[in-house]
């Protein structure tokens, strides 16, 4: 009546279901877990680019005792395992866990996840499909390796499943999805490491314990897994902040179950805080166990034999703080970061104590933008 022409919009029923999934924008996404369970999902783009050496930027708030655990870059769409200490797993959609601030400590991870008392999450592995012929090789601290079929996992199961049996004391720590003809690497934080062929662990199904991968000596325990690629180079990270890049031909097949080869000379350099099968056109996220982050080029991490000590790839800003993770990202060049500018004082009418508190808050403003530069 009041405009007096036809309704423009149709009204009618749907055909067929509204994904939720088609209505999520597709990002890269960074997956990070701390020790005392805090998940957070942070656009890749938060993490830019620094040269080597420098001493990083504040990557998350978190309690004095709490560090990173675990990282995982994926897109918001990927299908996410999650495989505990305890030798369980959980399926989850990436964009399902909760986005957070770079600086935020996330939610604690038993609002995502059924995890069971003393549970925790130990690694995070993104699954493009569950088809045949591809096996999960999982790697437990106390150097036991177990390689099952993929499609036993695929399971939407709430309560999670059983992924490994472990004995007293062990737990799961390092899962990769193989081919079946792949060689495995596993490397212990004393410096030693050994090469193995896949097939040397034969195909258990979920509920078995798995077999030796490496002999440990003392309290030695293993700090990185990686399927070989002699397209790729091995990345070694000490603890003490230096790395070096070594050709997979420094490092000969043996049997599984021996003592392995000296990787990292440690009684000289520091323990071995991990390993990843690198290209050198990708970036390293390493982080610390005070929980400061540095992105670094991977590229510009010197290639070096295997016993070498490396260059330094990271300074640490307190006494006793070291590298406690190692992830990858897609490489991203490097930006300026420009310093904002902030007015010297407050109006001359404001109250003194005022005056005081906001000139306090800028000169900590300032620190913090020379420390971030």
């Amino acid at each position: 009546d009041k405009y007096a022409d036809d309704r423009r919009t149709d009204i009618t029923d749907v055909s067929g279901e509204v994904d939720i999934e088609d209505l999520i924008p597709e990002e890269s996404s960074v997956l990070t877990l701390t020790q005392m369970g805090y998940i957070k999902r942070v656009p890749v783009s938060e993490y830019r680019l620094q040269s080597k050496g420098g001493k990083g930027k504040m990557g998350m708030t978190r309690r004095e005792e709490d560090m990173t655990a675990s990282m995982f870059v994926c897109s918001s769409h990927d299908t996410v395992l999650f495989f505990t200490n305890l030798g369980r797993v959980y399926r989850l959609k990436a964009y399902e866990v909760p986005e957070g601030a770079r600086t935020g400590k996330g939610l604690n991870i038993v609002n995502v996840l059924p995890l069971q008392p003393e549970e925790k999450v130990s690694v995070m592995i993104n699954v493009e499909d569950f088809a045949e012929g591809k096996y999960l090789c999982m790697v437990t601290r106390k150097g036991v390796v177990k390689r099952s079929r993929l499609d036993l996992y695929d399971t939407r199961r709430k309560g999670g499943i059983y992924a490994v049996v472990l004995d007293e004391g062990d737990e799961l720590r390092w899962v990769a999805v193989t081919g079946g003809e792949n060689e495995l690497l596993v490397a212990t934080r004393d410096g030693m490491a050994i090469r193995f062929r896949e097939s040397d662990a034969r195909p258990l199904g979920r509920t078995s314990r798995g077999v030796k991968a490496i002999t440990l000596t003392g309290d030695d325990e293993v700090v990185g897994f990686a399927v070989v690629d002699e397209t790729k180079r091995l990345l070694t990270v000490s603890e003490t902040g230096f790395g070096r890049r070594s050709a997979f031909d420094d490092y000969r097949v043996q049997s599984r179950g021996g003592k392995g080869l000296i990787n990292y000379k440690t009684e000289k350099y520091g323990k071995v805080a991990a390993v990843q099968a690198v290209t050198g056109d990708e970036d390293a996220i390493l982080i610390t166990s005070n929980g400061l982050i540095i992105r670094i080029d991977v590229s510009t991490v010197n290639a070096a034999n295997r016993p070498a000590k490396g260059v330094t790839v990271m300074r640490f800003k307190s006494e006793g703080e070291r590298v406690v993770s190692v992830q990858l990202t897609e490489h991203e060049e490097a930006v300026e970061i420009e310093e904002e500018e902030t007015p010297a004082s407050t109006p001359a009418s404001a109250p003194e104590g005022v005056q005081e508190a906001y000139q306090a808050v800028m000169e900590n403003a300032e620190r913090n933008a020379e420390e971030d530069q």
